[in-house]
């Protein structure tokens, strides 16, 4: 119960973050469970990253912590990205988020409910909410995604889930 709890006020307090940040891109969150992993994934506007350094530096700085994996696109940088493509990866019995779990992310445009051309791969960064710690662990990076519907791809240690959707 306890864990449940604690991810309930997770939720509530990551809603509330979204809500306060410049609506330039939709907020999206889905959801799938797939053999014992509980995979979210989320969609919202582009984020800043930051080392450890960097946060030790400047404690105030809000947004990701990178912890781990590819190097992250930073909201600035060209192609301009508008979205922040993240999974958050759970222990479906637990809740545990996994601080550990390896991840690939790709998305395919879908044009009158068929995939089209080739799919785009997330270069995969592991980051924490700065201040948060290892409760809030998800993976992907800032993308740039243009007005569409989209087939999301995210495997988790070998686990598949597709996600539909749409971007404004």
């Amino acid at each position: 119960m306890r864990i449940k709890s604690a991810q309930l006020v997770f939720a509530v307090l990551f809603s509330l973050a979204i809500a306060v940040l410049p609506s330039k891109a939709a907020n999206i969150m889905k959801s799938a469970t797939v053999d014992g992993l509980r995979i979210q994934l989320h969609v919202m506007p582009a984020e800043p990253f930051y080392t450890a350094d960097q946060v030790r530096a400047n404690p105030a700085l809000k947004g990701m912590l990178i912890v781990g994996g590819e190097k992250p696109l930073a909201p600035d940088a060209k192609p301009h990205p508008n979205f922040h493509l993240v999974a958050h990866v759970f222990d479906a019995q637990t809740g545990k988020a996994l601080s550990d779990a390896k991840v690939i992310m790709k998305y395919q445009p879908v044009v009158r409910g068929k995939l089209q051309g080739i799919a785009t791969q997330v270069p995969v960064v592991i980051m924490q909410v700065i201040g948060k710690g290892a409760k809030t662990t998800h993976y992907g990076n800032n993308v740039a995604l243009p007005h569409g519907t989209y087939a999301v791809t995210v495997v988790a240690n070998g686990k598949k889930a597709v996600f539909h959707i749409d971007v404004p």
